[in-house]
Order: structure tokens, then C-alpha cells, then sequence
């Protein structure tokens, strides 16, 4: 005889809104620390948003703020039309699973997944249990205590008690940190599945940007407490808004080098190097001579023997399978270019030839600012 496991029910899912949120620490005889400055997001039902920036850059604090674990100093969240901001962390029906697991250690792990949902008396708990230990791949952990497990079985858990509730709004932070490569992939692409299945509103975050990429149907880039960036991942990596959003999206990293502006025929190019060549940018409102930092993404550039371009020399080439990195010098600059190759092509150490990149995707920012020039 088979059985079937019971699902959880599809929740209601809500937009999420936070307005000039503010986190500001003080502390007496010290100098207050603004760790949030005013962030605006406005999440729609069943999104899934990743914060993504480095170590110390508020996506957390902004996350434990929305859970309830942080006082808010300004500021406004609001959970579809409520506000929520000052309300108590139970009261504001939201699933959380954080980086330090915060299991039970007497307890099963069978029991930590079942313990929220029998002191809210929820029908169906043991199915729903069954259901989305299945879909993690974890039913091996279910009698075991947290005591006995890895720390990537530990996250795998914590994730897992998150999900269980069904909540209309989920925060995870740093979810797949402690995963194994292979495990990473395979819960990343369930967590997508289920986020898509059952409507959570999410947000996650993450300091890779794979797992942010992937996952994400929109993406807050973040430095020093501020939103540099909101927008897809596609634009975020295609259109990026200033310097920083453009050298922490992207693997390889981006070439960034400097350069002068020349407009002359109609025509916008930037100079790189002494004598090196230039390469043609569609920013037009920049004046000639200005300078400038360029910014050309790894796979945006192509090798060429000869033609207009940027003359530079092969220092190190590495064959990567699927693709390969010939990483150049470029004359008169303390900094070359790296140029993601062909996997069928090969170069050799001190070879010359030209570097070549669309107009389009030749990025000018402000050599002070960092600003996007266009």
C-alpha cells in the first residue's frame, strides 16, 4: 500500500516594504555607529530578494531588524499594509533561519521542526515535517539530536524549521554557508523550488554572489549600510551603478584600469596606457580629457592579433576547461587585463596581440566617486 505525504498549504504571501530604515548603535562614551543609513525596498508577494555585499556591511543587522531582534532607530517596516516595525519578534509571523542554527540540543531534530508548529497548534504537523524533510534530504537526521550533527547537517536543519512554519514572509541568513559544494548546489536548487511552490516572500543573505545570483529574482547590493544597487541580477551585473557594484558582481572580477576620455568623429573612446590603443565606450556625455576608471568585464573582452584596440602582452595564461584566463600587461600601467579566452584557444607567455571589447560594454565611472558615467 502506498501513502501519500500531505503538503504543506500554499500561504498567502505578502509584500514586504522597508522605508528609511536606520540602525544606529550607541554607546556611552563612544562615538554612535550608524550601521544601516536609510534603506528603502519595496518587496513584492513572493519575491525573493538576496542582500548581497562584504562582512560588515548591514545586511544582517537589516535582516535581524525585519525579524524583530533589533530595535528599529527610524524608520518604517511593514509586512503588506501593517507595520510592524515596533512589534515583538513572535507577533510578526515570520519564519527565520539564521546562521548560528539555534537548535534545541535535547531535542530530535524531528522534535526541533515539530516544536513551533505544535505550540501553534498546527493540524497536519507531522506530514508537514515529513514533507520538507524529504524535499532538504535529510530524513536520515530526523531521530538524531544536533549534537551528533555536522555543521552543514546543522544549517540543513535550521533551514528546514524555517520552511516548516509556511510563513508569509522568510529571512535567512547566510543559509548555504556550511554546505558542501555538491550539498550547496543540490539545496539551493530545492530552496528555489520550494520558494517558487509554496509563494514565500523572501529575503536572503549572502556574501556569494553565486548563491545571490542564482537565487535571486532581485538583488540589494550593499556597502557601508547603503543600498548601492536594487535591480535583477541581469542588471545588476549588465548595468551596474557605480565602481563598487561592478567589482563585487562578477567572477572573474572586473578589469578596472584608468584611462582619458577622447571624443573626436562622433566617437567616444577612452585611452589605456602609454601608447597602448583605446577602446570605444557608448558613455557620450563625458567631456574629452576627463579622466576616468574603465571598467571591461573578463568575458566581454576578446584577443586579437591585430586592429583597433589595446596593445598588450600575455604575462600568465590558465587553461580552465570551459574556458580559458590570459591575464596581460598593458604598457606604461601598473595594472593589465584579464581576458576570459575561448576553451579552444591557447596562448603563450609574452605573446602580444590586442585587446577588443564592445562599446556597450566598456563601463566610464568617476575617477574620484566612483559614480557610473554614461
Amino acid at each position: 500500500m502506498t501513502t501519500t505525504t500531505e503538503r504543506p498549504t500554499t500561504t498567502t504571501a505578502q509584500s514586504l516594504t522597508l522605508t528609511d530604515l536606520v540602525k544606529t548603535y550607541t554607546a556611552r562614551g563612544r562615538e554612535s555607529f550608524a550601521a544601516v543609513k536609510g534603506i528603502n525596498l519595496d518587496i513584492a508577494p513572493g519575491e525573493l530578494v538576496a542582500l548581497l555585499g562584504p562582512s560588515g556591511c548591514g545586511k544582517t543587522t537589516t535582516l535581524r531588524m525585519i525579524a524583530g531582534l533589533e530595535t528599529v532607530t527610524s524608520g518604517s517596516i511593514k509586512i503588506g499594509d501593517r507595520e510592524v516595525s515596533q512589534l515583538p519578534a513572535a507577533k510578526r509571523g515570520i519564519g527565520v533561519g539564521f546562521e548560528s542554527y539555534a537548535l534545541y540540543p535535547p531535542m530530535s531534530v524531528r522534535d526541533n521542526l515539530l516544536y513551533g508548529l505544535k505550540a501553534r497548534k498546527v493540524k497536519g504537523a507531522e506530514q508537514m515535517v515529513d514533507s520538507i524533510s524529504t524535499r532538504l534530504e535529510m530524513d536520515e537526521l530526523l531521530g538524531l539530536r544536533p549534537a551528533g550533527l555536522s555543521s552543514g547537517q546543522k544549517q540543513r536543519v535550521a533551514l528546514a524549521r524555517a520552511l516548516v512554519r509556511n510563513p508569509p514572509v522568510l529571512l535567512l541568513d547566510e543559509p548555504l554557508s556550511h554546505l558542501d559544494a555538491s550539498a550547496r548546489q543540490r539545496v539551493r536548487r530545492e530552496l528555489k523550488v520550494l520558494q517558487r511552490e509554496f509563494g514565500y516572500t523572501t529575503i536572503v543573505v549572502t556574501h556569494d554572489q553565486v548563491e545571490a545570483l542564482s537565487l535571486a529574482d532581485r538583488l540589494a547590493v550593499m556597502d557601508a549600510g547603503v543600498v548601492q544597487q536594487f535591480g535583477t541580477p541581469d542588471e545588476v551585473f549588465d548595468d551596474p551603478a557605480n565602481l563598487f557594484v561592478a567589482q563585487f558582481v562578477g567572477e572573474p572580477a572586473i578589469n578596472v584600469v584608468e584611462g582619458v576620455v577622447r571624443v573626436a568623429d562622433g566617437r567616444t573612446r577612452v585611452e589605456i596606457g602609454s601608447r597602448a590603443g583605446h577602446l570605444e565606450t557608448s558613455a557620450t556625455s563625458v567631456p574629452d580629457g576627463t579622466r576616468v576608471k574603465v571598467g571591461v568585464r573578463p568575458q566581454d573582452c576578446s584577443l586579437t592579433e591585430s586592429g583597433e584596440g589595446v596593445a598588450v602582452t600575455v604575462a600568465y595564461f590558465e587553461h580552465l576547461l570551459e574556458f580559458g584566463l590570459a591575464t596581460t600587461t598593458v604598457s606604461g600601467m601598473e595594472d593589465g587585463l584579464v581576458v576570459q579566452t575561448p576553451a579552444t584557444e591557447e596562448y603563450q607567455l609574452e605573446q602580444t596581440a590586442v585587446v577588443t571589447a564592445p562599446a556597450e560594454r566598456v563601463y566610464l565611472f568617476d575617477a574620484e566617486t566612483g559614480d557610473r558615467l554614461r
